[in-house]
């Protein structure tokens, strides 16, 4: 089974649970909240640096979700949608508390993590690498950290990413491609002269 069919069952697994959930089934609810916790939860604490906030805004999502089960429609994809939801929760309850004024005020912690393993066995020339790419990453717009992230950390495909940030599909693909180009412009620079200095080594 490939990774798409494998995909692809996942989605109608959660679309199953989502419409069992809409008619009140506690444990499809269960099975929910579980499962997507761990992705709401990373995605909220680049929205703020606030944990305790990020944990009561998810809580009260899932919340507000259960009261009002029987209002909601269906879902394609429901990852997206709770991601987008926990997104404007963050946005409303931060206005209501005023840590900022406005939707456009949101901000966006850059993503710096790397997986560890690939911290251990990374050699010198590579662990630079990561340290280049960080830095890049963290000179991007708000915005296109955050699209960078929903792409390459939470595997959304561009109708999810749309879905998630309140853009069209086509605006999601500009600027994808508009933030990938950025980041090869300022990369290829500061290699070249790596890759040259190695030779004169030689």
């Amino acid at each position: 089974m490939n990774e798409s069919l494998d995909t692809a069952v996942e989605y109608e697994q959660h679309k199953l649970l989502w419409e069992k959930f809409r008619v009140g089934d506690k444990a499809s609810f269960g099975i929910l909240t579980e499962k997507f916790y761990r992705p709401l939860y990373n995605y909220a604490m680049k929205l703020t640096r606030d944990d305790e906030f990020a944990a009561d805004c998810i809580q009260d999502l899932y919340l507000q979700l259960w009261e009002r089960r029987s209002f909601l429609g269906k879902s394609e994809n429901v990852k997206s949608y709770l991601l987008r939801a926990v997104r404007n929760k963050i946005i409303k309850e931060s206005i209501r508390l005023r840590r900022f004024r406005e939707p456009e005020d949101l901000d966006f912690i850059a993503e710096k993590d790397v997986p560890i393993e690939l911290e251990i066995v990374a050699t010198e020339s590579e662990r630079q690498k990561i340290d280049h790419l960080k830095k890049l990453l963290g000179e991007l717009s708000k915005r296109q950290q955050e699209i960078i992230y929903l792409r390459f950390y939470q595997n959304l495909e561009f109708a999810e990413i749309s879905e998630v940030m309140g853009l069209t599909r086509q605006s999601v693909a500009n600027l994808l491609h508009r933030t990938i180009r950025d980041i090869r412009s300022k990369w290829i620079i500061p290699f070249f002269f790596c890759i040259l200095l190695d030779c004169i080594r030689l």
